[in-house]
């Protein structure tokens, strides 16, 4: 699954729409919109986001998670991210640590990013998502 993925996009039109819509909202309010299409989407079988802080300036994501079968929540955060933005390219988001309250699945993750299951650099080519992720990153 692609970072691109974790929103849900309709075409042409319609993206157009949301993208006016979403540049419109307060800051809070579209990672609000985040919070909320990540649970609807990406973590729908797993558990919820109750939680979502994105510090610009300090270039960090820190999540609240409440996911299935455990009975505390779990922390994850990304520090160090970068959005690395070429002439006539796609923009690539890069993730430079993950830390995660869980040893498990802090584990499991920095497994999958070694063995390039899940990529370090992450493609966004969808509008909407470049829309999303350039104002609030």
């Amino acid at each position: 699954m692609q970072f691109s993925d974790f929103l849900s996009a309709g075409g042409g039109l319609v993206d157009s729409v949301k993208i006016v819509f979403f540049r419109m909202l307060p800051r809070g309010a579209q990672i609000e919109k985040v919070r909320a299409e990540i649970n609807s989407g990406l973590l729908k079988k797993y558990g919820k986001v109750t939680k979502l802080e994105i510090d610009k300036e300090n270039k960090t994501i820190s999540a609240d998670l409440d996911l299935n079968g455990e009975k505390e929540s779990v922390q994850i955060r990304l520090s160090n991210y970068r959005l690395i933005q070429e002439d006539g390219k796609n923009p690539v988001f890069e993730i430079v640590a993950i830390e995660v309250s869980r040893e498990w699945i802090d584990s499991l993750l920095k497994t999958l990013v070694k063995s390039s299951v899940i990529p370090e650099r992450m493609e966004v080519k969808n509008q909407l998502h470049q829309t999303v992720v350039k104002s609030l990153l």
